[in-house]
This record gives C-alpha cells, structure tokens and sequence, in this order.
C-alpha cells in the first residue's frame, strides 16, 4: 500500500518500555498512497466507518486501503480546509478559508458567505452541527451566529463535545461552557480561567469533573473546580487532545505527540518511530484505532500489536539475531546477531561486547546459554567456543579447532553438551577436553532425565543413555526427520522439525501426534520451543509465532490479527520477567506473557454500487433492484470497513433466490453474476477478519430480473387461451363442415324430397283424378241407365258419387301438402283458413280468422305441416259436427318465437274427461306430440277452445331435420 511505516515495535504494556530504547509502531499513509495533501488539519468518520481527512490541498475519504479525494473541481469552495465534522444523515461538514461546505453523499453544496474562515467544526448528539466563525459561535444547521455569554464581542477560542457529545466552549476572559437544554451554562472554575486563552478541551471520561484545558503556555487540568498546569516537561505548543479507550491521554504538539497515564509520559517522535512535525489532529475512530495528522508527515495510524522489536535502529549491527540468553549481570539480557555481541539494560542504549578475536567468525554468534553460575556461553560457526565469566571473556576451545556450535545444554553433572556440526559433544570445562557422543550433524540438544539426553539431528532423533548408550527414537513419523528445536513438557517431549511441524511425543504411552500448517501454524519449519510461567508454549516457526495451550495442544488464537510475518532463529528464544524474547531475521520480538486483550470491534461493511452489463440505469421499486431479462449480467462492488488491519479483511457472500448458505471467505471486493435467471433475489455479504470475526452488519441488495415476455403469466395465459381459441375454432370448424355437409345431405335429400314430391303429386293427381272422373262418368252413365223409380240402386250410385267426392277432397289435401311449394308455415295456415270457409259455406255458421306472423316467413316439413293441418281439420271437422255452434274463430299469433293457434267455437262443449270416440281427440294429442307441441283442449257449456303452441324453434328444428 504505497510507503509505509511498518516498524513492528511496542504496544503499550502495562509495565511499559520507557526510555530511548525501543520505537512505537505507526502506519504512515501519505501522498505516495493517495492522500491528497500532506499538510492535514481535521479528521472525522462517517457512519460507514471512512475517515475523512480535511488537508491544505483538499478533502481525503479513506475506506482502510484507498483514498478517493475531492478539491474544487468537485465543487468544494476552497481546497484549504481547516475543519470538518460529520453530521445528521451522513452529511460531511467542511469549513474552509471560503467558509462553509456541505457534502450530501452525491455533491457539494456551499454558503453564500465565503469571506470568513470556519474552524474547530463539532455535531452535538441532536445532529445540530456548530463552529467558529471569526472566532464567533456557528451554528452551522441553521447558518447562523449564536451569542453564548450575552455579549456580541465575545471570542470563542475553543469548542468541543465531551463522551456523550453535549457541547463545550471556551469564551475567552469568561470562561468554560456548556449547551445544556438549548442553554449555555457557564462550568463554575475559578477566576484564572478567565486568564487563560483556551485553544482545545477534554472532558475526561474516567474521572468525573476533571477537565484538560490546552493554551498556548502549556496543560492545565481543572479538578474540583481548581485549576492547576500540569505536565509542565511538555513544553511545546500543544494544539489537540483526546482519550482513547484505556483512558490514556494523547496530546498534538509543535513536535510530535504525548501518550499520558498515570503512570507514565511517553513522547512520540522522530527519534523512536514518529514525527517531530506539528500534529494537528488527533483523532479516536470507531474501532479505537488512534490516527494523528501531521503538518507535513501526512496521516499516522498507531498499532496497538503486542510486541517491541529491537533491530539495528538501536544499536544491534545485524538485524539477524541468532540467541538470546540472560546476561552475567542482574537485569541484562545478552543479543547475539551475525554482526556480534550485544547487552540490553532497561533505560540505556544497546552496547556492543567487544569478543577477543581478530577472526570475523567469532562476531557471527550461533547460540548463547548461561549456566549454573551465571557465565555466558558463546558459540560461534567456526569461531570458537568462548565463555564470559564475571569481567573476563575466554575462549574455551582451540583455536585449532572449527567447529560450528548449534546448541548447548548443562546436565546435572555440570558437564556441557553441544550440538555441533560434527555431531553431539560433551565439553569437561576445567579440562577442556571433547568428547564426540554422536556423528549425525546436530540441530538441537534436550536434557530428558538425570542421566538422559536426547539429540536432534537431521535424520531423526537419539537418545543417550550416562554419555554411553545411543539409541535411535523410533518414533512414528520422526524418523528421517531434520530436528531443529525440542522442548519437554510433562510427559511429552516436543520435537520441532525441518519440514513436518510439531510433533508431540507421549513419553509413557508412546502416542504421537502433529501439529502443523494445516492446524493453524503459521509454518511447518519450527525453530525455537519454550514454555512460560503460565505454562503456555510458544513457537517460532519460519513465518510467525504461535501460542499452543497444553492441555489441549491447540493453537491459542492471536490477540491481534496484524501478526507479523517473521522467520524466527533457532533456538534464539527466552523468558525475561513476564516478557518472551524471540530472535528473528527481523531484530529481537519481545512479547508481554500475559498481554492485556482489545475489545475487538467488528468491521462494517457496506454496498457501493450495483451495475449490469449491458449498461443499463436500473429501475428502484419500493427498494427493489429491476431490471429486464436482457440486462441480467450483474457487478456489485463493496467495502469493508476495517482501519485495524484493513489486509486482514475477507468476504462471504451469498445470492439469496440461488444459493441459501455463504461461501468460503475470499478477498475479492465485488462479485460478477452472469445469465441469472428470471425471479427474485436479495444478495448478502459479511466482511470477516482472518480470525473470524464477522462484520457488525450484512450489507445486502434486492433485485428482480424481469421475465422475457414470453416467460410471463400473462403470456403463458394468452397463449393457453390462444391454443384453446384453436382447438375450440378446429372443432368448429369441424363442426360447421360437417353441419355443411349435413346441410348440403339434407338439401341434396330435400331437393330429391321436393322432386318426388312434385312428381308424386302431379302423377298422383292425373292418374287418380283420371280414375275418379272416369269412375263419376261411369257412375253418371249408369244413373242414366237406371229407372228413376228404383230408388235402392239410386242410393248406390249416390253413395258411390258421395265418396268419389270424398275421396277426390282427401286427395286433394295429399296433393296439396305433397306440394312443396305449400312448405311454409303462411300457407298452412291460409289453407286451414280456407278449409274452414269452405266447410260453413253452406251452414249459418259464421267462421272468422286473424292471422299475425310479424312478416315471418318460416319453412316447415312435411310432417310438421301435415299435423298441423290435420289437427285443426278436425278440430273444423267437430266444430261443424257436434258443437251447434254459431261462430268459429281461428287466430294464429308470432310472439318472441312462439306460434300459439286457437280455434274456439260457441258451442255447447262436451266432456273433455269422456269423449266420445268420434271425437278424434287421440289423434289430435298423439299429432301434437309428433311435433313436440303442446295441445291443450278446453271445453264447458259456453263452447270449445283448441289451444295449439309450437316453439319456433322446434319449427326450425323440423324444418332442417
């Protein structure tokens, strides 16, 4: 991420490192890393957890690993901004030497006012946003000035909010207040406040009514309504102060800054890790991360890791130290590095011990272990075996001999055992002799018993039995291996190898088991093993440390995730009071035993934008995301908020509507999905830490890719109707080709009908009316022939003349209705009317008719018109016959596709229940029903009514049957 500061050095124990010692880790972020200018003079941090940096050359947004930044071509009204505060509803405010800006989110909006500088901007916990205007009160919500002590030339020097962000100020020569209710109170001090030109306050949190007052002759605290200067070694301008969540004090100065306990003063500056530039903000984040801006230096993060390193930067001339080992004097520690000799002493400066001898070989130190006595062993590769006793340093073996020197233990005999290159030795120091035990090139050496020891080497493990017996460990899965470390603890040894990670033995079961990279170690290759006074065993492996909890033999996890990435040194580790001293590639790690842990705060996480390709501005509907089926390609990016250690944030992410559970963490910071199909969706993301703790929020989007037309409801129903449409149009139209083709049968059947019909009456009228001419001829030349007086044969002729009549009449009906041209329902009616007349023609009967069809012209069939016919034939027929009647009516009415026809007379009636045989009655019924008409006979001593209705429908119907 550009150039950065990363000098892995202290946390702040609880013992603390004072002194000129050690440097403090800070993360520096400049220019070289986006930051718009170096000059910075505000922070502030939005509800998504960005910082906001105000600079001399602009306005900064930092999400953790980017900048993005604004100035005047964005619309700010000046780029030299002096202040900033972030308001109700997201909104950024930012004075300026051109007054007041505004950022909504989406663009900048300005004040009219843009002749006056606005500083030391505040928002209270009502969202209401104040500043200094010319030294005046602004209230900067309603853009306007506010008199807090009832006199309009007052001059605000300072303004502030405490923890529960209630509004302070200072009035210079008035003193302290504060914004209660919509009120300014004034906080009773004594007089001198009045003397005082306060430029910046701090209410502390932890001690109730005390209060840090910042002016330019230095610090004052306000307790018990006393006023006192305190911390009177500081003696630099002071411009920013604020309390982190341990309760410590950090003060902004004219050169670098202050950490403040009670139990100590600490000034960060060049000389261990900061700046001496001006600090003119300090500011506290959501996540407790401390971030100073610098008048120069750009932006500061300090971390809080729990370790110090020690490294060439004070004093050691090669970061490579290779042992560690408490030093021949109490409360020294002695460094060995491939640059030489070195003594550490709480409060001094790191010195150098000087090695009698001019061969560079002795200055490369391999190991360093102080005996029984207090005496410090040297082992060099190749540069001898020296031994520092009291003031005197000495060099023990021949300098004949070129032995690199691995490791070293003292047995309880005394006598020393080195792990060299030439195998396991066993040293006599008052004779100075070696005794070779091993040949196998030595890594590590540990003391297993009284009488035991076992040596590592690179092809497994060995033990020795009283300097005598030698036995190969065959222990599972250690044989072939390079033993670098080993460690006993209980009734297991611990052996650390090259290539295998840990492997842990059970000294009485002769169980084995390992730990390495797959159950969370930082790396297979383990270097140094040690067990502190809690019983915790650490690990330097070649890429970190780790804890393991020996009851379990489980890796402890880290107490902050910014672990740094170190090859740590064989053997080179040591307990020194509560500390653990570790040797690295990268200077001495010194660790607390018992670190004092962080609240973690979860990261945030939040969406920036959602994009389709092809583009495509999408459409919100009540919060859902729509978009068409041709735009379903969709991009979301987003951001995770972690200032801590930004490099340690994943995601998980999952598409509701696809996939219901979340993925593995990933690095990635937006997601592609492609083809999605048509339906609704919500996509989730977390942001997780690489120790697993999950953001405080999922940010999420909903979304609906739209159907293409033809995948819609309605589409699908206009389609099912459409393929109904047509089976219902194919069976109609089947339907009407069949009622064609029965039409076309039935019209070809009553065209054959009609001319059979014709044929039938016309051959049936000249071959019988021939007969019954011939016959009446005959019969006539036979009365001619008879003598009048014979009346008997008379009679004969007569009857046979009568039924020659009748016969020719009932003929003459056949013929008519045989006619087709008689097929319609006017003439039938017109021929009953006419069968009347002519049936009264010779009586004192009256006969009368109405016939109303509404002009409806109807076919009828044949068998429809001939009962008809045949039904009111006979009704005349009785009428005349036995009703004595005088009038005859025949009505025939058309209504709504009813034909009702009526023939009543005024005659004496007859019984309807007993008729006499004669009267035809049956016949008329069984006709009706022949037609499916409906005959209704009604008769009483005022005469006889013959009621026939027909459906005109049933008309039609025998008409085309």
């Amino acid at each position: 991420m550009g150039r950065k500061i990363l000098i892995l050095f202290l946390f702040l124990f609880s013992y603390c490192f004072d002194g000129f010692s050690q440097r403090y880790n800070f993360e520096q972020y400049d220019i070289e890393d986006g930051l718009t200018q170096s000059q910075i003079t505000a922070i502030t941090q939005d509800s998504k957890r960005r910082l906001w940096i105000s600079t001399l050359g602009g306005l900064s947004r930092f999400n953790g690993k980017q900048f993005t930044n604004y100035s005047r071509t964005n619309g700010l009204s000046s780029n030299f901004i002096l202040s900033l505060s972030a308001g109700k509803n997201d909104e950024i405010w930012i004075g300026s030497a051109r007054g007041l800006s505004k950022y909504n989110g989406h663009s900048f909006s300005n004040s009219a006012d843009t002749r006056k500088w606005i500083s030391d901007l505040t928002t209270d916990k009502t969202g209401t946003t104040y500043g200094l205007k010319a030294k005046r009160l602004y209230n900067a919500s309603k853009d306007a000035l506010v008199t807090i002590s009832n006199d309009t030339t007052e001059m605000v020097t300072a303004l502030t909010t405490d923890y529960f962000r209630n509004i302070w100020a200072a009035v210079h020569g008035k003193g302290l207040y504060r914004l209660e209710n919509g009120k300014w109170l004034p906080f009773a001090l004594e007089e001198k406040i009045k003397d005082l030109v306060i430029t910046n306050i701090l209410v502390d949190e932890l001690n109730k009514g005390k209060i840090w007052l910042l002016t330019p002759n230095g610090i004052y605290i306000s307790q018990n309504n006393t006023i006192n200067k305190a911390y009177t070694e500081i003696t630099t301008e002071c411009n920013t102060i604020i309390q982190d969540n341990k309760g410590a004090v950090w003060i902004g100065t004219n050169s670098g800054a202050y950490y403040i306990t009670p139990a100590t003063v600490i000034h960060f500056n060049a000389g261990n890790g900061f700046t001496d530039n001006v600090v003119n903000k300090i500011f506290k984040d959501v996540e407790n991360n401390i971030w100073l801006g610098t008048d120069g230096s750009g932006l500061f993060r300090f971390n809080n890791n729990s370790y110090v390193t020690f490294d060439e930067t004070q004093g050691i001339e090669s970061r490579i130290v290779m042992a560690i080992a408490n030093g021949p004097t109490p409360g020294t520690i002695w460094l060995g590095s491939y640059g030489g000799l070195y003594e550490y002493k709480q409060n001094q400066r790191i010195k150098k011990i000087k090695i009698p001898s001019q061969n560079p070989n002795s200055y490369r130190i391999n190991f360093l272990h102080t005996d029984h006595k207090n005496n410090v062993w040297i082992g060099t590769p190749g540069g001898g075996l020296w031994r520092q006793s009291g003031q005197r340093m000495e060099r023990m073996d021949s300098e004949k001999e070129h032995i690199a020197y691995n490791a070293m233990i003292e047995d309880n005999d005394g006598t020393i055992w080195l792990s060299t290159n030439y195998g396991s030795l066993t040293f006599d120091p008052n004779t100075r002799k070696f005794t070779r035990i091993t040949k196998q090139f030595g890594g590590g050496i540990l003391k297993l018993g009284p009488d035991s020891v076992i040596a590592g080497t690179q092809d497994g493990a060995w033990l020795i039995v009283n300097k005598k017996t030698i036995t190969p460990l065959k222990i599972k899965g250690l044989s072939g291996s390079s033993i670098l470390s080993m460690l006993r603890h209980k009734d297991y040894v611990l052996f650390g190898t090259a290539d295998y990670g840990l492997l842990i033995w059970n000294i009485k079961t002769g169980i084995t088991r390992f730990l390495n990279t797959k159950s969370g170690l930082a790396s297979d290759h383990i270097y140094s093993l040690l067990e502190d006074k809690t019983g915790i065993i650490w690990v330097g492996t070649g890429r970190g440390i780790n804890r393991i909890n020996p009851k379990t033999f489980t890796i402890i996890s880290p107490n902050n995730e910014d672990e740094l990435l170190v090859e740590c040194n064989q053997n080179a580790i040591l307990q020194y009071d509560n500390n653990i001293w570790i040797g690295t590639t990268k200077g001495v790690l010194v660790y607390g035993i018992n670190p004092n842990p962080e609240k973690k705060i979860k990261p945030y996480i939040y969406i920036n934008s959602v994009s389709t390709t092809p583009n495509y501005k999408p459409e919100y509907v009540e919060g859902v995301l729509t978009l068409p089926y041709n735009h379903n390609r969709i991009n979301i990016n987003y951001t995770g908020i972690y200032l801590k250690n930004p490099g340690a944030l994943m995601y998980r992410y999952r598409l509701i509507g696809l996939d219901s559970k979340f993925s593995q963490p990933g690095s990635n910071s937006s997601m592609n999905f492609t083809a999605i199909p048509a339906g609704k969706y919500k996509f989730e993301v977390k942001a997780v830490t690489k120790d697993g703790l999950s953001s405080i929020n999922t940010a999420s989007v909903s979304f609906e890719i739209l159907p293409p037309y033809y995948q819609t409801p309605l589409f699908k129903f206009c389609i099912v109707m459409l393929i109904l449409a047509l089976i219902l149009f194919t069976v109609y139209t089947i339907l009407m080709f069949n009622e064609r083709k029965r039409k076309l049968r039935l019209k070809i059947k009553l065209e054959e009908q009609f001319k059979i019909r014709k044929q039938t009456a016309e051959d049936f009228h000249d071959d019988l009316g021939n007969k019954l001419t011939r016959i009446t001829v005959l019969s006539e030349v036979l009365g001619s022939m008879i003598d009048k007086d014979d009346i008997e044969k008379r009679n004969i002729l007569k009857k046979i003349h009568c039924n020659v009549n009748e016969l020719y009449s009932g003929t003459r009906d056949i013929l008519w209705s045989l006619n087709p041209k008689n097929d319609s329902l006017d003439q039938v009616l017109n021929h009953i009317k006419d069968f009347g007349q002519e049936m009264v023609n010779e009586t004192p009967i009256l006969f009368k008719f109405d016939i109303d069809l509404n002009n409806k012209y109807t076919k009828l069939s044949l068998d429809m018109s001939r009962n008809i016919l045949m039904i009111f034939k006979e009704s005349i027929h009785n009428s005349l016959k036995h009703a004595k009647a005088n009038v005859i009516n025949f009505e025939a009415k058309l209504n709504n596709g009813m034909l009702l026809i009526t023939l009543q007379d005024d005659g004496i009636g007859f019984d309807t229940e007993n008729p006499n045989e004669g009267h035809g009655m049956h016949n008329m019924y069984v006709r009706a029903k022949r037609i499916n008409a409906d005959l209704n006979i009604i008769s009483n001593e005022n005469g006889t009514s013959v009621l026939l209705l027909v459906n005109f429908s049933t008309l039609k119907h025998f008409k085309n049957a």
